[in-house]
């Protein structure tokens, strides 16, 4: 068809080609040796997570053996391996993420805007630098989207085991390095006009909205999950359903910068287990830490990076043994590196961090028990998305999504987005109910009781 190009890059793995791949590596290698050109002799194309472990994207790794000519040089063997993100799901599942603009956003962070942070800390000491996969290649246009970066396990990096939760030397050593990420983000942001700079990251209000429908979901499968459980779990249920609307009511008012809070900055949105990696040294000590999957990041509270990471990332008893500890170890952090950044957090003292604490909770309840019950259950790995096309089917069905998603965006699109993912969501709370997964239902039930008695439920 004339009225519609073939595509230049690939959409899934199974489209990745050796053509596609010497032309990404030649840019690559061009960036330190202008002229460089790769021929690509052999690559695998391997699974980069398991299912459940990454919602709306496919994680590949991509190992290639090449030769690598250099302007005027002979060429040489070489080996690279890479981690690939691509789209989960139809073209019009794709299309819908790229107009709300979440993949665009990750492009961005890796690309243009992390760096851009490290060379602003570099030039004031280079004392935190932000730990973060080599941006490899990108793009996110109409009918296409595809992220390269480096493969950090080839470093010597790796994950931890999400059923374990981090222990408390791996908690601390996360929070250190997320509280110098927020202190250098905080000082960029004050001295470049961030949002000005990077308007992607202003608040848009189909993702705000979207935090809002999932503590609704989450709260409405709590209350199916807890029915007929009421003595095992005494007040529970009743204090669910007397206050839900009160609890979303406060996720939109967490998700929604009003100008009023006393810190904002770039966020990570998504730190826990699977998006962070140590590297040990031989006696096991953490010596290396970094960050990964900047697909969620938004413009808010720091704090809320913060709850994320505990109540998705550990178990109970480290919580009631060492969260004041580790609490101290965010706010000594983010305020001494602020300060050394030339951008003092005197109007925010500890009593301001621990009301915004406070106020900031009912986020790490809601997704601590949304990303266990995602990455525990059976369900979890399970979860629905369409499937692609090609030819001419493939270009109708993205001009369509791109054009339903522009047309409909707002409080329509809220409305679909509630009750796509309350059916989603089905079979991971009928698993919750089931108590057959002791696993998961021990750790939600231990995230919810811990809310109750926090005063987290409360109106």
């Amino acid at each position: 068809m004339a009225f519609f190009k073939s595509r230049e890059n690939p959409r899934t793995a199974s489209e990745v080609t050796k053509k596609w791949l010497e032309v990404v590596l030649s840019q690559y290698e061009s960036k330190t040796c202008p002229g460089s050109i790769v021929e690509v002799t052999s690559f695998k194309v391997n699974p980069g997570c398991s299912k459940g472990d990454n919602f709306s994207s496919d994680v590949m790794r991509i190992v290639t053996e090449a030769q690598v000519t250099h302007l005027h040089g002979t060429p040489s063997s070489t080996r690279h391996s890479f981690v690939a993100k691509f789209l989960a799901g139809s073209e019009g599942e794709q299309e819908a993420l790229k107009v709300i603009g979440t993949p665009k956003m990750e492009l961005l962070t890796l690309s243009q805007v992390l760096p851009a942070f490290n060379a602003f800390q570099k030039d004031r000491g280079d004392k935190y630098r932000i730990n973060v996969p080599e941006h490899v290649y990108s793009v996110c246009g109409v009918g296409e989207y595809v992220l390269m970066m480096q493969d950090l396990r080839e470093a010597g990096f790796q994950m931890e085991d999400k059923r374990r939760g981090l222990n408390l030397s791996q908690l601390k050593t996360a929070v250190l390095h997320m509280a110098r990420f927020h202190a250098v983000s905080y000082a960029f942001s004050r001295t470049h006009e961030f949002l000005v700079k990077y308007p992607d990251f202003k608040e848009k209000p189909i993702i705000s909205g979207s935090y809002v429908v999932i503590a609704r979901i989450v709260i409405e499968g709590l209350q199916d999950a807890l029915r007929g459980r009421e003595e095992e779990f005494p007040g529970l249920l009743e204090t669910l359903t007397a206050n839900k609307n009160t609890l979303v009511g406060k996720m939109k008012d967490v998700v929604s910068v009003s100008g009023k809070e006393p810190v904002v900055c770039l966020c990570h949105g998504d730190f826990w287990t699977n998006n962070i990696m140590f590297k040990y040294d031989e006696g096991g000590a953490v010596k290396d830490f970094a960050m990964i999957d900047w697909g969620a990041a938004a413009w808010r509270s720091p704090v809320t990076d913060l709850q994320y990471l505990i109540y998705t990332s550990t178990l109970q008893d480290l919580r009631r043994d060492h969260l004041k500890e580790v609490q101290m170890l965010y706010y000594d952090t983010i305020t001494s590196a602020a300060a050394d950044l030339d951008v003092p957090l005197t109007h925010w003292s500890f009593d301001d961090f621990v009301a915004e604490w406070r106020r900031t909770a009912v986020m790490g309840m809601v997704y601590g028990i949304m990303v266990n019950l995602i990455s525990l259950s059976k369900f979890g790995r399970k979860l629905h998305h369409g499937t692609l096309t090609t030819g001419f089917t493939s270009w109708l069905k993205t001009v369509f999504g791109r054009m339903m998603m522009s047309i409909f965006m707002g409080p329509w699109m809220l409305k679909y987005t509630y009750q796509h993912f309350k059916m989603e969501f089905k079979d991971l709370f009928d698993d919750l109910a089931s108590i057959n997964n002791h696993e998961m239902t021990t750790r939600i039930m231990d995230l919810l009781n811990e809310a109750h008695r926090c005063g987290v439920l409360d109106s």
